[in-house]
């Protein structure tokens, strides 16, 4: 009796080591394991336990249990390590989030825009308009509401809007019934497959205002030049006043938003804590390093500009990571007014993506940054001016925390 209840046992792990199911639950757990460096108190073994037993629920009725069966339990899993950079992502999502990073193509035709419904306004705003998208072509701009497509109002519903816009975007023309500023215009743009990425921009305003607008640091030796080169532009351009622009960044690598900061204050500096040996990164004299196990690795240089001009930074609810990290050297190297709301909160830490063998992945808390004394960033921006974005101003054509920044840069640089 006793060999056959062994059997039975050899044969109920083998059957759970041959699930595919099984094999990514652990591959997940095991990687969380190796990598998480954050601040969440991990319990790794405890969570494992746990969500093994939804895992077996989840597969009781499945003979050999598809990895699909897995997803949604590796999801709670991750959720309840607590840590808003620890995420799992299904395949499409991953994949998704790869063309971002990257700067790929998106999977399927598009406007290039990011759009807004608010409360008690028919339509969409469009809040963001891609470089070198088709919406920009068309010459559709922030503030602009959408309000029918091809003559077909928008839904009354506003959960209902997206989805009916993103129906219609394929590979014919859009005829877009738009407001701008309380005047109609019919524009005329045609989606097509785009790239996602996002470099940043400079406007130079009649006023001598030069604004920066940062959307993204995804980008390796892209972004952090691009804010050098940009900034000699504005000084070329005769600019006085600079407002750096950092709503709905939601960062990428820390070596951009290191070099782009250094285009602002003197020297950038971070040190990573994680839990197999730490390293060092920063950027000085147009110098961009990183050091870990006492020897320095691959680095690039910049032709490097310094902006010693009066400068305002905006942020909002979604500026985070290393948008966070651009932020706070700033108002820590030279003390810069920022403006607009508390950001994400995950500015204190950095993160990895892994990839899952079937192709959904893990973004990995891994280490705690410090600064040259060994202190710990806070998690968060906190503005020295709190002004919530006004979306109904917005639609009407003013961009209140813009007009704030200006406002404010008038009066550092005495320009009453």
């Amino acid at each position: 009796m006793l060999k056959r209840g062994l059997w039975g046992l050899v044969l109920l792990l083998g059957l759970a080591l041959a699930s595919p199911a099984q094999d990514l639950f652990n591959e997940a757990s095991r990687l969380l394991s190796s990598y998480y460096g954050g601040f969440a108190q991990l319990r790794i073994e405890e969570l494992r336990q746990k969500y093994q037993q939804e895992l077996e629920k989840a597969c009781a009725q499945e003979a050999t249990c598809p990895t699909q069966k897995a997803h949604p339990v590796i999801q709670a899993l991750v959720a309840e390590v607590g840590d808003r950079h620890t995420r799992f992502f299904t395949p499409e999502e991953y994949a998704e989030i790869q063309r971002r990073l990257s700067g790929g193509q998106s999977s399927r035709p598009q406007l290039g825009v990011q759009l807004q419904v608010v409360p008690g306004l028919a339509g969409l705003v469009v809040v963001e308009v891609l470089s070198e998208s088709p919406a920009e072509e068309a010459g559709l701009r922030r503030g602009d509401r959408i309000l029918a497509i091809n003559g077909e109002p928008l839904p009354e519903a506003e959960s209902e809007r997206l989805a009916f816009l993103r129906e219609r975007v394929g590979e014919l023309p859009l005829s877009l019934t738009i407001e701008r500023a309380q005047r109609r215009l019919e524009v005329v743009v045609q989606p097509r497959v785009i790239s996602l990425r996002q470099l940043p921009s400079l406007v130079l305003r009649p006023d001598g205002v030069a604004v920066l607008r940062i959307p993204s640091f995804s980008g390796y030796q892209q972004v952090g030049p691009r804010i050098h080169e940009l900034v000699r532009q504005a000084q070329a351009g005769g600019a006085w006043g600079m407002v750096v622009d950092l709503r709905n960044n939601g960062g990428g690598l820390l070596s951009e938003c290191l070099v782009g900061a250094g285009a602002f204050v003197e020297e950038t500096y971070r040190r990573l804590e994680d839990n197999l040996r730490p390293s060092e990164q920063g950027y000085k004299n147009g110098y961009y390093y990183f050091r870990s196990g006492g020897q320095e690795r691959p680095q690039y240089l910049v032709q490097p500009a310094r902006w010693t001009g009066p400068v305002v930074v905006l942020v909002n609810e979604r500026t985070a990571s290393c948008a966070e990290f651009f932020t706070f050297d700033l108002q820590e190297g030279r003390k810069i007014p920022v403006i607009g709301q508390p950001t994400a909160g995950v500015g204190n830490t950095t993160t990895i993506f892994l990839r899952l063998f079937d192709g959904s992945g893990l973004q990995v808390t891994t280490a705690k940054a410090q600064r040259r004394d060994g202190s710990y960033y806070q998690d968060r921006v906190i503005p020295d001016l709190s002004l919530a974005e006004d979306w109904g101003a917005l639609a009407e054509g003013r961009d209140l925390l813009l007009e704030k920044a200006v406002e404010l840069l008038a009066k550092m640089a005495g320009r009453f």
